[in-house]
């Protein structure tokens, strides 16, 4: 890590808003490479306070006046969002306009245009992940879920939403929770995890980082509601002992070009 950065002690929820300028400005100008930037910011996360929903339309929205971006609180979401959007920028200002283009289909902020389901509109549109689940092994196991926004608005209290969207059928390639410990080996460093829930209308219950460590050891970088925030933990024995999940998909972290 470059002197500039390792001088940087607080954590990035404590840093005020002139210094993750400054942090930025040095990680991209230190840091050619955008994997270990994306690291590094995760890293300097640890510790941010976990809520549920932090991020909205800012507050003229009309469905969710919470702020456009929130460093001080995340939920697993919102923390993947602006550390990518972090790890992509050079400045503050920078990084508030990713994260619109992450989080918002063509970056139009609005409810409706959110990229609310993780695997049909978040990964659909962010073509910097490149699904690499298939490439990890271990035998993939397929699942399949219909995925309806009008359902989802209307279970929300929207019901004027997503009336014109059709319910989508998506077949879905996982790795088993079992075979975790046989996949990490092959999983790129950093990537996207996506964790496959039980639920039957939606795939995504939970998201992370996966950070191999100097010592070989694999990391689980991600917000946790049980914890109260955001935590790095052993990846293994975090798929293997949770019953929630199905298992998991991942993805490989390209810089994004907006």
């Amino acid at each position: 890590m470059h002197a500039l950065l390792a001088a940087t002690v607080l954590p990035i929820f404590e840093l005020p808003e002139a210094a993750i300028d400054t942090y930025l400005a040095d990680l991209a100008a230190h840091e050619p490479s955008f994997p270990a930037r994306l690291v590094e910011v995760a890293v300097r996360s640890v510790g941010t306070p976990y809520a549920e929903g932090p991020l909205g339309q800012g507050a003229q929205g009309t469905y969710d006046t919470d702020p456009l971006i929130n460093l001080s609180r995340v939920d697993c979401v919102t923390f993947v969002e602006q550390t990518v959007a972090l790890a992509a920028s050079s400045s503050y200002e920078e990084a508030i306009n990713t994260l619109q283009q992450i989080r918002y289909r063509d970056g139009e902020v609005s409810f409706e245009t959110r990229h609310h389901f993780m695997i049909s509109d978040w990964i659909a549109n962010n073509g910097f992940c490149r699904d690499v689940t298939a490439e990890l092994g271990v035998p993939a196991r397929t699942v399949s879920r219909t995925i309806s926004r009008k359902d989802f608005f209307k279970r929300i209290g929207a019901r004027d939403l997503g009336g014109e969207k059709s319910d989508r059928t998506i077949r879905l390639a996982y790795v088993a929770s079992a075979d975790a410990g046989a996949a990490e080996k092959n999983l790129p460093s950093p990537a996207l995890i996506i964790f496959v829930g039980k639920v039957d209308w939606l795939f995504a219950l939970h998201c992370g980082f996966y950070v191999r460590a100097q010592d070989s050891e694999g990391l689980l970088y991600h917000a946790s509601s049980q914890a109260g925030r955001v935590e790095a933990t052993d990846f293994v024995a975090y798929v293997e002992n949770s019953s929630r999940y199905l298992g998991f998909t991942a993805y490989e972290i390209g810089e994004p070009g907006f």
